[in-house]
Order: C-alpha cells, then sequence, then structure tokens
C-alpha cells in the first residue's frame, strides 16, 4: 500500500534543493502539489527546471544590506568586486586629478600675488633720421666751448682761468672801441704755477699808460689775456754759474712755447701761435730747481711784436 510520506511515517531524509531554504510546511501550495522537499523524489529537477542565481540587489550608497544577505556566490561576486575596484580607481584618480588641479592654481595664485617683476617694455626703434639724431634725454648734454664764470674778476689771478680752465668774464669790457685794448700776460715756465709778467713791455716806455695798457693792475680794466707756455724742451746750451747765496752751476736748454690770445668778456680765441725761446742767455734772476735746468724763454722784444697788434691795433 502506498501512499504520502506523512501517512507512511518518517521517511528517509531529503537534503533540500541547492539554492533554497528548509521547506516550509505551513507555506501555500497550489492544489495537488506538495512543498519542496515533502514526499518528491530523492534527486533533484531536470537542468531546465533548476531556479537561477537571485540578482545582485542594489542598496543605496552608504546603507547596509538587510539582514541575512550574503553575496551570490560564482563569478558574477568576483566581477562585482572588480567593478567596485575600478570604479574606486577612478574616483581616486579624479580626486587626485581635482587636487593636483586645486594645488597648481593656488601656486600659480601665490606667485602671481607676490612681488611682481615686469619684464622691460622693448624699445620701438625708428629708422627714421629725426629720431635717430634725437638726444638721450637720460644723459646731460655737455656743454662745449668756454664757459661763463658766475663772479666778475677780482684780483689778476682770476685771470688764469681764461688760460687753464676755459672760463670767460661777461662782466669784463670787450675789445672794442678806440685803442689801445689793455692785455695781461701770464706766464707759466712748466712749473705749473702762473704769474703775471709786468716788465716785459718796457721796450715800450715806463709811463702809467703804458703800464695800464701792458701790464693793468685793475683786473676789471682787462680786455684780453695773453697765455704763454712752455710746451717742450731741446738740447743744451750753456751752463750758467751762479754765486749767491751759494755757488750754484745750472743748465741752460733750448724750449718752445705757446702763445693764445683771448677776449676776457666772450672767451673768444684770437691768436694761437708757436713760439721758440730765443733769448739764450743766462738770466740775471732765476728759479732753481731741484733738477738744476732751467730753459730760454720768450724774449720780451719778441713777446711785445707778436702782441702789438692787438693791443694798439683797431677792433
Amino acid at each position: 500500500m502506498t501512499g504520502t510520506g506523512a501517512e507512511s511515517g518518517a521517511g528517509p531524509a531529503m537534503d533540500p534543493v541547492p539554492g533554497t531554504g528548509p521547506a516550509d510546511p505551513s507555506a501555500h501550495h497550489p492544489l495537488g502539489q506538495s512543498p519542496p522537499g515533502y514526499g518528491s523524489p530523492p534527486y533533484p529537477p531536470p537542468a531546465a527546471e533548476q531556479p537561477s542565481a537571485p540578482p545582485p540587489m542594489v542598496a543605496p550608497f552608504g546603507s547596509q544590506p538587510p539582514a541575512g544577505w550574503s553575496p551570490p556566490p560564482g563569478p558574477r561576486n568576483r566581477t562585482l568586486v572588480v567593478a567596485a575596484v575600478i570604479v574606486g580607481v577612478v574616483l581616486l584618480v579624479g580626486c587626485l586629478g581635482l587636487t593636483g588641479g586645486v594645488l597648481l592654481l593656488r601656486s600659480a595664485t601665490n606667485t602671481a600675488s607676490g612681488p611682481v617683476r615686469e619684464a622691460p617694455l622693448p624699445v620701438a626703434t625708428d629708422p627714421s633720421p629725426a629720431a635717430t639724431a634725437a638726444p638721450d634725454v637720460s644723459e646731460e648734454p655737455v656743454q662745449q666751448g668756454p664757459q661763463a664764470s658766475a663772479y666778475p674778476a677780482e684780483e689778476i689771478s682770476d685771470l688764469n682761468r681764461v688760460c687753464d680752465d676755459d672760463v670767460y668774464y661777461p662782466q669784463s669790457p670787450k675789445r672794442a672801441g678806440k685803442a689801445p685794448h689793455p692785455m695781461v700776460l701770464l706766464l707759466d715756465d712748466g712749473s705749473g704755477l702762473r704769474y703775471q709778467d709786468g716788465t716785459y713791455y718796457f721796450s715800450q716806455g715806463l709811463s702809467k699808460k703804458v703800464e695800464q695798457t701792458w701790464a693793468p693792475e685793475e683786473p676789471t680794466k682787462v680786455r684780453m689775456v695773453a697765455c704763454l707756455d712752455r710746451v717742450s724742451t731741446g738740447t743744451t746750451i750753456r751752463r750758467c754759474k751762479y754765486d749767491d747765496p751759494k755757488p750754484l752751476t745750472l743748465t741752460l736748454l733750448r724750449a718752445g712755447w705757446r702763445l693764445r690770445v683771448y677776449e676776457v668778456s666772450t672767451g673768444r680765441k684770437l691768436l694761437d701761435k708757436a713760439m721758440t725761446g730765443d733769448d739764450q742767455a743766462c738770466p740775471y734772476i732765476v728759479l732753481a730747481g731741484p733738477d738744476k735746468k732751467i730753459y730760454a724763454k720768450v724774449s720780451d722784444r719778441a713777446a711785445v711784436a707778436a702782441l702789438r697788434k692787438l693791443v694798439n691795433g683797431s677792433a
């Protein structure tokens, strides 16, 4: 006599079908069908009727899965893990790229916010002649020619500047009008000290008028300055012996001189002449240097002859 498992009592235990839970006898089943595991034959259903694995569960990011849920076994689980790893790497790379972009921007901002050194602007070049000839405003122009003195000549020694410093005195009288035109002769024999020769004109007379013409003592009356400078030396002429204040022998040498004449009020050059030291006699009074050498001077007659036309001639 045959019957169901419930009628025949305890029958052989049946393993549940893989992928399903234990059979629930109280569950409702269609009429005429027994719950799985209850009186079912001891072999699994055909392969076509095996239930497929449950689909993966999708839950909001950060939420906890429901109790009792576990990821389905097999390749699908590994695929999800690999996909999750790939997504995480992409997100990490994206975050790093974003962070790097922010750091790069901040670095650029910090650099820009520091002291700014502007590059020099290129200088525009103008090939036109007018632009080439334009002076550089950053450089002060150098004055050419003689310069006016800021004060009048108060002493004869002030007129040395006309010879040595290329200075003129606008306050002084011009070489104009009726002759004679007063002049002073300022001598530099090579010592670097210039002095007035106050005796060279004696051949012209000894009157006060002659003196005020050839060797005036008042600088405001001087119209011309004659500068006589020794510029070269030559061979020995003779030896000159002196007894006072003690015996001393000096060597007299030939010399070359330069004579220049300037108008005091304008600095205009009126004469520039090379002259020879033609006075080859031993001088009566001499200033001896440590080298014990003296030089032939321009004779008084040669000096007056070179200057007479300027002193007595018309303006």
